[in-house]
């Protein structure tokens, strides 16, 4: 009979574990660590949005391939239309357009709502004519640009930008070659992008094929991500501290005694436990759109390269200077199979002490070892396994079976088999 069975899901699962050493890395309205309750005590904790912005802006994460947040876009063609020469009714129909077809919502924007936008009132002359301020009326440009700017922040990847920037100068050019007919120009295009949209569905590039796309006001444009990242949190109890400073006054032609800065500043630190799940088949799948089977593959092993590196390596970068808090993972359990994606911070439940013979970081470590193992028997699972141990007061004089000690064999793991 043939297998009629679903096919398995082919997912990289990572658990790490990090110590941060006295830091501020993600901090909350107060200007405090954040943190969370876990089994009754208080943790230190790091947002799952400032991991994965710090994974996208890392170094090594290939800027061509990193989508913007913004609510910008439409402000930056008003600039460059204006910085043309194009007047600015008619730069901020073109503007509210891109904003409309880049998933803002709404209604296709008219030539009177631009109008309006700048006090004309709505009232044009003759039809697809702008109707121009008073010759004496000032621009307030930046009032102009604020009310460009999106209500939602929206995500525009760098080839749908590329689109933008080619509209943008397809109009710079309609506008120098034709300045009589340039508003029916100008028109006929709003029209098209409303209905066409400057955003597309196929050739998605690494940012928005691993985090994925909403665009609530058209979801046809929505790209589920291929990973999930989740909060890291203390695998022990966190104290927040308090930090007063101060500054000495160095110019001092007073000649007194007193600091030219004083204030608080707040810190902690610990061993933190971070999970995220990355979905090959998934991540392949986004990838696939536009482009060829071979090249989807060659570029979703970039990505997964990327995504493995920045959790390894990037953190948030909040303080950084003032605590130079640039720390790698010590330790990173992969699975790479079918097993369903299971979270093992409930390893943590019971916050981890300790006592004269051991150290936080190597208590942790046996902790997660522990449970996985007893997780892996209670639920049968089957994924392979491998540890990459970069904490040496928890290595033996060897690598332990599935340890590995450095990141060329770590990559190996997570990037094979490539099928």
């Amino acid at each position: 009979m043939p297998d009629t069975s679903l096919p398995r899901a082919d997912l990289l699962q990572f658990h790490m574990l990090t110590t941060f050493p006295p830091h501020n890395v993600n901090r909350d309205e107060d200007g405090r660590p954040k943190s969370c309750q876990l089994g009754g005590t208080l943790r230190g904790r790091i947002s799952s949005q400032a991991k994965k912005r710090a994974l996208r802006f890392a170094p090594h994460f290939p800027e061509a391939q990193r989508a913007k947040r913004t609510r910008e876009a439409g402000i930056r063609c008003y600039r460059q239309l204006t910085a043309a020469g194009i007047d600015d009714v008619h730069a901020v129909w073109a503007a509210l357009a891109v904003n409309h077809a880049t998933g803002a919502g709404g209604n296709a924007p008219t030539l009177a709502e631009a109008e309006k936008l700048l006090g004309g009132g709505g009232k044009g002359g003759k039809k697809g004519k702008a109707a121009a301020p008073a010759e004496d009326a000032i621009i307030d440009r930046a009032a102009v640009e604020k009310a460009l700017g999106t209500e939602q922040g929206l995500v525009i990847s760098t080839r749908e930008f590329a689109r933008i920037d080619e509209a943008m100068a397809r109009l710079i050019q309609a506008w120098q070659e034709d300045r009589d007919g340039f508003a029916g120009h100008l028109e006929t295009w709003v029209r098209q992008v409303a209905k066409d949209k400057l955003l597309t569905t196929d050739d998605h590039d690494l940012d928005t094929a691993l985090f994925g796309r909403m665009v609530a006001a058209d979801p046809g444009f929505n790209i589920e991500a291929a990973c999930a990242v989740g909060h890291a949190f203390t695998t022990h109890a966190f104290r927040e501290e308090p930090d007063y400073f101060s500054a000495g006054e160095e110019l001092n032609e007073l000649k007194g005694t007193g600091a030219a800065i004083t204030s608080y500043a707040f810190f902690g630190g610990g061993v933190y436990y971070q999970h995220a799940v990355l979905d090959r088949g998934h991540l392949r799948e986004n990838l696939t759109r536009g482009r060829t089977l071979a090249e989807a593959k060659l570029l979703a092993d970039q990505a997964i390269d990327a995504f493995l590196t920045g959790l390894v390596l990037s953190q948030p970068k909040g303080k950084r200077n003032s605590h130079a808090s640039d720390v790698g993972a010590s330790y990173v359990l992969v699975t790479r199979g079918g097993d369903p994606s299971l979270n093992l911070g409930l390893a943590f439940l019971d916050p981890v002490t300790t006592d004269q013979d051991s150290d936080i970081m190597k208590a942790s470590i046996g902790r997660l070892a522990d449970f996985q193992q007893k997780l892996a028997e209670a639920y049968g699972l089957g994924n392979d396994i491998c540890i990459f141990n970069a904490y040496p007061p928890a290595r033996a004089n060897q690598p332990a079976v599935n340890e590995v000690w450095t990141m060329a064999e770590l990559r190996n793991f997570v990037l094979g088999p490539r099928t």
